[in-house]
């Protein structure tokens, strides 16, 4: 009896070592599939200085860079950097600088105190990248900007470049992270998802590229993105020369029928929510969330937005193709569960 007792332990014993055996290189090839660490990073509007530091102050753990969004250019093609703009960079690098890198972003908005604004200005860049002088005033002007607020990256989006103005644009980046390696200064850049990206880009700064604008004060009710967005985008990055990161938005719009469209954080939708007691549903095709409701004088509102669970999903599903850095618009107005599981990323 003994003997037949001592067979079957040395059995299981054997069972039980093959079955590990067999386990533990199926385990270790999932674990190889996501070894890459989720990286977040997150822009800062200059308009919404408190909430948009208290939302890192509550989530910065998990981020990365901090971007400060941003600066500007004046009627003479100089950079403008607005006192708001001035006073977040001086707080963000009094709070941050320590533990994270923080960035100023440089967008092609044209502010004149006599005329309207001119957004993502297309004439402007034609007339800074015409020319290898040209070209180098600009980076002239970056140099000072740097040297007079003591940044420790600069991150270039400048939209809406013209297909001529391409080439200029490319010696640019790589004239301007030349100069700003020399300083130790990193050069980050932003790009629309229509950029051709067949265009070869320099080595050396980091790319991101806009995984947004789907829906909004251009269209009707929709999401900012949806998967099969995400999967077109995804095709078309694969052609670039460089691994992109990218950047979801956060928040939402409000459509009012026969009105105006009206962009809302999500802390703004949640009190909406509140108010008017509409049902919300979640959208298959995006992950985002949706709801209508009916005013008090009989109009019709359309809100669609990203909750916590609509960026969770958006970011599970680049990682699955391998893109593994994520950069959220924007801080400021963003939910606790939004700023948990930001915070919660330092832990993967």
């Amino acid at each position: 009896m003994k003997k037949i007792l001592l067979f079957i332990c040395l059995a299981l014993l054997i069972i039980t070592a093959c079955s590990n055996s067999k386990e533990e290189p199926v385990k270790a090839r999932e674990q190889l599939k996501n070894k890459e660490k989720l990286q977040l990073s997150i822009w800062l509007p200059e308009w919404q200085i408190e909430s948009a530091i208290k939302d890192v102050e509550n989530s910065e753990q998990g981020l990365q860079d901090i971007r400060v969004f941003g600066a500007y250019f004046n009627e003479n093609d100089q950079l403008l950097l607005t006192e708001d703009t001035i006073e977040m960079l001086k707080q963000t690098q009094q709070q941050f600088n320590d533990s994270h890198q923080v960035i100023l972003t440089l967008i092609n908005d044209t502010v004149t105190d006599n005329a309207p604004s001119v957004q993502k200005d297309s004439a402007l860049l034609n007339r800074l990248f015409q020319s290898a002088s040209s070209r180098q005033r600009h980076i002239d002007n970056i140099m000072q900007v740097v040297e007079q607020y003591n940044v420790n990256g600069i991150e270039i989006d400048y939209e809406k470049v013209a297909k001529e103005d391409l080439p200029g644009y490319v010696h640019f980046l790589n004239e301007l992270y030349k100069q700003l390696s020399k300083k130790g200064i990193s050069l980050h850049v932003v790009l629309e998802p229509s950029f051709p990206f067949d265009v070869k880009l320099p080595n050396g700064p980091k790319y991101t590229v806009m995984a947004y604008n789907v829906h909004g004060y251009h269209s009707g009710p929709g999401a900012k993105a949806d998967f099969s967005f995400l999967n077109d985008l995804i095709k078309k990055i694969k052609k670039s020369n460089q691994k992109l990161a990218i950047a979801f938005a956060t928040g939402g719009f409000e459509w009012v029928n026969q009105g105006k469209t009206v962009a809302l954080t999500e802390i703004e939708v949640e009190e909406l929510l509140n108010k008017t007691k509409a049902v919300k549903q979640r959208d298959k095709a995006s992950g985002a969330v949706y709801f209508t409701f009916v005013d008090e004088q009989k109009v019709k509102h359309e809100v669609w937005y990203a909750d916590q669970e609509t960026l969770e999903k958006w970011t599970a599903h680049v990682r699955k193709k391998r893109y593994n850095e994520i950069v959220l618009w924007r801080a400021g107005g963003l939910s606790s569960k939004t700023l948990q599981w930001i915070n919660e990323q330092s832990e993967e």
